[in-house]
């Protein structure tokens, strides 16, 4: 099967997560994938790829087709015009690769424009919904991504949920009962086995005493993300344990400002991304790992992959009770469900 995925982000801008696993572990498995993303900085857009192939990102001996649209201005001006340039990249991408299946993760810059450009052309299209789109970040355009997601929900041939939460969610904005379902994301359990001897080096590059206990959490650093209840619940602490956060995002300013004034630069490391391939050397060395997300609707419908891989790590997991997250694993061994990030 020809399948053109679609997202309103770079493919080699974003760490790596479901809308890279999907793809390419279908085309490991023999479809034929192509890729339309949208490019926020100019050095990662390659215009003489349109159309061309790339190789995996997880599944470095898959293959995908890659067509990109680059933003003109950085920023919600850019945004804005590539809502009224997607339109034509979408044609073009549409009759060079001629898909039979068109599975979109992208909501207000050109989810709704794609389902519209897919029903003239008779293609079936499905909404993977991952997360609630109009509160995943915070913007005064909120009413206008809410309408563009009940527009996607109600339209689309299947709306495709990673988790029940989510799917609830959806039906309560028109989703359609007989044309949803649960799907759970991809995951690749060998890769996150922990690597135990490789963990000496790490703590040491790191910075990290040999004897020190690592709590450790990797991820976007949302405005959710409950980050800045650990670090005040951290300074509190007589006997702190070493905190390991590895991503980064909106929140991170406000993290390192907050470290900085509660006196925790010893006992708190910033990492920055990791590359994939490199994740399981940074869970070798924790004791345990967090997601102190704040219970809130856009949290609730989420299944936080970092807490799967985790668990496929064999690391104990503490994670604030989200919704999303308790019906798929109401009680499990090594998971601790808490009620604050705390």
């Amino acid at each position: 099967m020809k399948i053109l995925f679609l997202h309103e982000v770079g493919y080699f801008e974003k760490p790596i997560f479901e809308m890279h696993e999907f793809p390419e572990q279908l085309a490991s498995l023999g479809h034929e994938i192509a890729f339309l993303d949208l490019c926020e900085r100019k050095g990662s857009f390659r215009a003489d790829t349109f159309g061309g192939l790339v190789n995996g990102r997880v599944e470095q001996n898959s293959v995908v087709r890659l067509f990109s649209q680059q933003m003109a201005l950085p920023g919600i001006i850019g945004r804005l015009m590539a809502v009224f340039s997607f339109p034509r990249v979408m044609t073009k991408a549409i009759r060079n690769f001629q898909p039979d299946l068109v599975v979109s993760y992208a909501v207000p810059t050109s989810g709704w424009q794609a389902l519209i450009i897919c029903k003239l052309a008779g293609i079936p299209f499905v909404f993977r919904a991952l997360d609630v789109s109009h509160r995943i970040r915070k913007t005064a355009l909120f009413p206008l991504v809410k309408l563009a997601e009940r527009f996607i929900y109600r339209n689309s041939s299947w709306v495709s949920c990673n988790n029940a939460a989510m799917r609830n969610y959806c039906l309560t904005l028109g989703a359609r009962e007989g044309k949803s379902s649960v799907d759970l994301p991809p995951l690749d359990l060998a890769h996150f086995l922990r690597q135990n001897h490789v963990g000496k080096d790490l703590r040491d590059r790191l910075g990290i005493p040999q004897n020190a206990k690592i709590v450790l959490y990797m991820g976007s650093f949302f405005y959710f993300s409950g980050l800045d209840k650990v670090l005040q619940q951290l300074s509190k602490e007589e006997d702190k344990p070493q905190l390991v956060l590895i991503g980064g995002g909106e929140q991170e300013a406000k993290l390192k400002e907050m470290v900085a004034g509660l006196a925790l630069g010893n006992f708190v490391t910033f990492t920055g991304y990791i590359e994939f391939d490199e994740l399981p050397e940074y869970l070798s060395i924790a004791d345990v790992a967090i997601n102190p997300m704040l219970p809130s609707l856009v949290a609730d419908t989420a299944l936080p992959n970092k807490v799967l891989q985790y668990m496929a790590s064999g690391l104990p997991v503490v994670s604030t009770d989200l919704k999303g997250l308790s019906s798929l694993f109401p009680s499990t061994e090594g998971l601790s469900l808490v009620s604050t990030p705390e």
